[in-house]
């Protein structure tokens, strides 16, 4: 009975600490705060293509509009599924109507690796693109950058991502050229 009212008194005490939390959540995390801005000035022969690798910028804007920004467009990245290798389809077949068909990898092994070298970029290419596709009405610009500087600001810890990226996007401007939609 001691081990139950002690494990209650533990659960009640995360709770509360899990409400002050939420109530606090306009404060930036030290962990977070202590995120060290990439170097952009990125020289022109370390630019990585325009259409994978940029950051956005908008003059003017808030860092905590920003945040919201970049809130709410991140949270588009994980709906549907990503684009893939189509599922085999006998010669002379119907033509499956409706919408696509999962891809299951019913064309084999030669199936299996193609698709797993082209994965990646086809998850960054979905990712890019709902990006450009929410950030750019909202005013943003892009500008080129690196590789490097991109993994940097695209980790995988997203809570650390959009506030990196909002700090940038409403720092100054980036050194690096501008891509034009």
């Amino acid at each position: 009975m001691k081990a139950l009212r002690a494990g209650a008194a533990a659960l009640l005490s995360l709770s509360l600490s899990a409400a002050a939390l939420a109530q606090d959540a306009g404060a930036v995390p030290a962990a977070a705060a202590e995120i060290a801005l990439p170097d952009l000035a990125v020289p022109n022969g370390k630019l990585a293509d325009p259409h994978k690798y940029f950051l956005f910028h908008k003059p003017g804007v808030t860092v905590a509009q920003a945040e919201a920004d970049f809130g709410f467009c991140w949270r588009f990245l994980a709906q549907a599924a990503p684009r893939g290798v189509p599922s085999f389809v006998p010669w002379g077949g119907p033509i499956p109507a409706g919408p696509p068909q999962s891809y299951d990898n019913s064309s084999g092994l030669v199936g299996a690796v193609i698709l797993s070298i082209i994965a990646g970029p086809l998850a960054r290419s979905v990712r890019q693109t709902r990006m450009f596709r929410c950030m750019v009405p909202r005013g943003y610009a892009r500008y080129r950058t690196s590789e490097a500087v991109w993994k940097q600001l695209n980790s995988d810890d997203a809570l650390a991502s959009i506030r990196l990226q909002a700090r940038i996007a409403a720092g100054p401007v980036p050194p690096t050229p501008r891509i034009e939609p």
